[in-house]
């Protein structure tokens, strides 16, 4: 069998292509049937991006999960929770509908960091006033939120771990602390 070549005589791998105007495509089907691609102006950087596709597979992260949105996940935990009173389940939903949606809703699961998580809780309460207790009922939502998409291989760990305790740290929430009356 002869071994495909680029312009420049290099060996190609199997799913690796030359475009005619000298851009390099990589192409694979995932499990249910469905063709992917990614495109990079030089072999080096189109085979680094493979490894990454040949991680997120072996780790079993979906290779469709590159465009899904924090908000689309919510959805699907919207759609999948159980076990909940409905007052709290409509409490969880307006939490999300009215701190979440529109900030951190829109941004891409897959590129979400901890730093971006830490960046909107401080947000909440530097400019939008909010006590930690109501960050601290956002941080429940959004952490289940976060687990679902572990849980279905969109990203490999949940980014809002240990958030929570970090801001209750930084902005002093134990001096505020009530004390019990004792008998005199």
């Amino acid at each position: 069998m002869a071994k495909r070549l680029d312009k420049r005589h290099r060996v190609l791998r199997k799913g690796e292509i030359q475009r005619a105007d000298g851009y390099y495509v990589y192409r694979w089907t995932t499990r249910n049937g469905k063709r992917h691609s990614v495109t990079a102006s030089t072999l080096e950087e189109l085979r680094e991006k493979e490894e990454a596709i040949l991680k997120d597979k072996l780790d079993g992260i979906r290779a469709e999960a590159q465009n899904v949105t924090v908000n689309d996940i919510f959805e699907l935990w919207r759609n999948m929770k159980r076990g909940l009173k409905d007052n709290t389940f409509q409490n969880y939903c307006y939490m999300y509908e009215t701190f979440m949606r529109n900030e951190i809703g829109r941004l891409r699961i897959q590129i979400l960091k901890k730093s971006d998580i830490k960046r909107f809780y401080n947000l909440l309460v530097d400019q939008r006033n909010l006590k930690i207790s109501t960050v601290d009922g956002i941080h429940t939502v959004l952490h289940q939120i976060l687990t679902v998409a572990v849980e279905d291989g969109y990203i490999r760990t949940n980014v809002s771990d240990n958030v929570m305790k970090e801001l209750k740290q930084s902005h002093n929430t134990d001096s505020d602390r009530r004390k019990a009356l004792t008998i005199p």
